[in-house]
C-alpha cells in the first residue's frame, strides 16, 4: 500500500526544507553540484500525519538530494521512491551521512566520482605567482565570449550552458582570467556559495598548450587569497579521473576530505 505522495514542484518552493537538510550535512555541499540539483527535477514528499520531505532527481534518474521528515519514516519513503519514480542510481556525498545510508541499503555497486578538498586551519599558503608576461585580472562583460570560447574549446562544456554559467559569474564579479598579452591562458573563479554563507567555490581551467607549467597550482593560491580577502573559506572539488588537477590542488594547500560516490540501485 501506498503511504506516501510525490507530486513535483520547483526547488524554489522547497526553501525551507533545503535549509534544514543542509543542518544535517557534516561539511559544505560542493557549490558545482549544487548548481545541478538547483536545475534537477524535484518532487515534494507528502503523506498523513503531516509526513513531509523531497527528492532530486537528473535526466538520468540518480537521486542527487533525498530527505524526509520525521527521520523515523525516511526508509520507507526511500523504498516507496525508488519504486514509484524509477530511480537508476543515486549522486550523495560522503558528507550527506543519512541520504549515504539510505542509498547503500539499496545499493548493487558504488564508485568514487569526485573528491572534495577544504583548506585545514592552519595551512600555510604561497602566493599565486605567475610569469613577469602574464597578467591575471577580473573578467568584464566585454570577455564573456573570449571565456566562453576558450572553455568550450578547452574542456569540451555546451557553449550555451557556460555563456548562462560564465556570465552570472561575471556579473557577479567572480570570474578571473590569466592574460598572456592578449591571449586568455586560464580562468579561474571564485564563487561564495549563496547556501553556505562561510564559504566560497574556487576552480579553474587551464589551456591545454599551457599545462604542466604550474599555472593551475598558482591560480587556486590566487583564488584561496581572493577567498580569505572576502572572509571566506575556500572549497573547492574535481573528479577522481583527473589526476593533473588533484596535483595542483593539492599543491596550493588544499586537503582531500570527502567524496562524491555515484550508487547504482
Amino acid at each position: 500500500m501506498s503511504i506516501f505522495t510525490f507530486t513535483p514542484t520547483g526547488a524554489e518552493n522547497l526553501s525551507a526544507l533545503k535549509a534544514e537538510y543542509r543542518s544535517t550535512i557534516t561539511a559544505p555541499l560542493d557549490g558545482m553540484w549544487e548548481t545541478f540539483t538547483g536545475m534537477a527535477k524535484h518532487f515534494s514528499i507528502g503523506g498523513c500525519n503531516d509526513n513531509t520531505g523531497y527528492c532530486a532527481f537528473n535526466d538520468e534518474q540518480k537521486m542527487l538530494q533525498f530527505f524526509a521528515l520525521p527521520p523515523a519514516n525516511a526508509p520507507a519513503a526511500f523504498r516507496q521512491s525508488l519504486a514509484e519514480l524509477k530511480v537508476s542510481g543515486a549522486v550523495v556525498s560522503t558528507a550527506e551521512p543519512a541520504f549515504l545510508a539510505l542509498c547503500i541499503n539499496h545499493q548493487t555497486s558504488v564508485s568514487e566520482h569526485a573528491i572534495m578538498y577544504h583548506l585545514a586551519d592552519g595551512t600555510d599558503c604561497s602566493d599565486g605567482l605567475f610569469p613577469d608576461e602574464m597578467t591575471l585580472r577580473l573578467m568584464k562583460l566585454p570577455d564573456l565570449k573570449t571565456a566562453v570560447d576558450f572553455a568550450a574549446k578547452t574542456i569540451g562544456a555546451d557553449a550555451g550552458w557556460l555563456e548562462h554559467y560564465f556570465g552570472g559569474l561575471v556579473t557577479r564579479g567572480e570570474l578571473y582570467g590569466l592574460f598572456d598579452g592578449s591571449a586568455l591562458v586560464a580562468t579561474g573563479e571564485c564563487r561564495p556559495s549563496a547556501t553556505q554563507p562561510a564559504f566560497a567555490d574556487v576552480g579553474m581551467i587551464v589551456g591545454t598548450d599551457q599545462r604542466g607549467k604550474g599555472l593551475a597550482t598558482n591560480m587556486l593560491r590566487s583564488l584561496i587569497e581572493e577567498s580569505k580577502s572576502r572572509g571566506l573559506k575556500p572549497i573547492c572539488s574535481t573528479e577522481c579521473s583527473n589526476i593533473a588537477a588533484q596535483k595542483a590542488i593539492a599543491k596550493a594547500g588544499f586537503t582531500a576530505y570527502h567524496r562524491i560516490l555515484e550508487i547504482t540501485f
